[in-house]
């Protein structure tokens, strides 16, 4: 079980079980592109080992999903404090959101059992190191383009 702290300072504590793992599965969904491109609506069911490379691309960049999975997660919590969905939904952005979806991957690999737990930490860890590598590239493009793009390099251009 690990904890984050919402834009209101409240924690949550989420602990990611079967329990939650069906709620998640029963309350979210993905959409899927098939073979013929065409595009459906499918149970999110984050605790599939086969497709657990997905997952990580959902949590990685579908934030207002993250929002959704949380909610099916804490549910529990939420109505404890008698919040309701948009109260609590509105109080994830920014740190707290990246603070939660760590929590969340972090979760989500301590739910496998071991014998699996390496591989989805293995996935985790290259995916990490394909987005760092990913953005050095983007900030030397940057570098180099505000470079193009100084007066002193369009002055040379221009003679």
């Amino acid at each position: 079980m690990r904890e984050f702290k919402d834009e209101e300072g409240r924690p949550w504590r989420v602990a990611l079980t079967i329990g939650s793992v069906l709620r998640v599965r029963d309350m979210v969904s993905v959409e899927v592109v098939g073979e013929h491109g065409d595009r459906r609506q499918q149970p999110f069911d984050m605790a599939d080992a086969g497709q657990i490379a997905q997952t990580f691309q959902v949590l990685r960049s579908q934030y207002a999903k993250i929002g959704e999975i949380l909610y099916a997660i804490l549910v529990k919590q939420i109505e404890e404090r008698k919040l309701t969905r948009e109260e609590f939904l509105d109080a994830l952005r920014g740190d707290s959101l990246d603070a939660a979806t760590k929590v969340l991957e972090q979760e989500l690999v301590d739910f496998f059992p071991p014998r699996l737990r390496k591989m989805v930490r293995l996935l985790a860890s290259k995916m990490d190191e394909v987005s760092a590598e990913m953005m050095s590239k983007a900030e030397r493009s940057e570098e180099h383009t505000s470079e193009l793009q100084s007066p002193d390099h369009l002055v040379c251009r221009l003679l």
